[in-house]
């Protein structure tokens, strides 16, 4: 009882990781320890019979301790958006370029190489591509709480984000919610949290999970034959999506500090969990 519990409790840390943009919940797996098995489980779930029943009580107890995270910040998190929302994406702004020397460092050799170059640049373009796309976003503004909708045209990008940030939550240095983030999903995704949207969050799990099952599989081939120029590859979504989050300049002088002390927020958090 007493590792079930302690195992809940480390779900909901990865939880409120994954919720928060630039904050990787690989990595605050890796921190608790529990990263090799998290891997394993979800890699060899279907592969490994005798094991099976263990995995799935492992995967069910850490779940459930992230969802309830994850829903009970899901209010926070609408609130922010919709009260402070240039403060809050500022607040992003700084936790993604925080993690930055993080993702550098994360492997040992990563000396530059043309090879390198041209997957930063790969990333960078992927990025800008997304933003030029003009991806359809529902009015998620205070007056449509509860009532928004989904456009018919923004099922495929919500469930390319699904994929993309169900990858990344098992990839330390990569934040699930930051992908959604670069994608323009994610406020809908907290509304549809807070509200209990099932059709967006049926759409959103099934993206998870692919996202989940193809990543365990594949990042670790492509960490073990090309480490560096993924590495390189993620610094460029990284960069580039910088400045397609951020959301414009302050038009006075006290927004301008108070823009510039979350900011420098947001850097410091990420830098005192690079050091965890």
């Amino acid at each position: 009882m007493k590792e079930t519990i302690l195992l809940f409790i480390k779900g909901g840390l990865i939880g409120v990781a994954n919720i928060i943009p630039g904050v990787s919940g690989g990595t605050m797996a890796v921190v608790l320890g529990i990263y090799e098995q998290l891997i394993e489980a979800i890699g060899e779930f279907f592969t490994n019979a005798n094991k099976r029943q263990s995995y799935l009580r492992f995967l069910l107890t850490l779940g459930i301790g992230a969802v309830v995270a994850i829903v009970s910040l899901s209010w926070l998190m609408d609130f922010l958006l919709n009260t402070y929302r240039s403060y809050t994406y500022l607040f992003f702004v700084g936790l993604i370029a925080g993690s930055i020397p993080a993702i550098y460092r994360t492997h040992h050799d990563m000396t530059y190489s043309f090879g390198a170059g041209m997957a930063f640049l790969a990333g960078m373009m992927l990025i800008i591509g997304f933003e030029f796309m003009g991806i359809q976003k529902p009015e998620v503004t205070a007056e449509t709480i509860g009532t928004f909708s989904l456009p018919p045209g923004q099922i495929a990008p919500l469930l390319l984000g699904g994929f993309l940030a169900g990858g990344s939550m098992i990839v330390p240095g990569i934040s699930g919610s930051f992908m959604l983030v670069l994608l323009g999903q994610y406020e809908t995704v907290i509304r549809s949290v807070k509200t209990m949207h099932l059709g967006v969050l049926a759409i959103l799990g099934v993206g998870v999970g692919l996202g989940v099952l193809v990543f365990a599989r594949t990042i670790d081939i492509l960490l073990k034959r090309w480490p560096k120029e993924t590495f390189y590859f993620i610094l460029g979504l990284v960069v580039a999506s910088i400045g397609v989050i951020f959301p414009g300049l302050p038009s006075s002088v006290v927004e301008w500090v108070m823009g510039l002390m979350v900011l420098i927020g947001g850097v410091f958090l990420a830098v005192q969990l690079e050091r965890l």
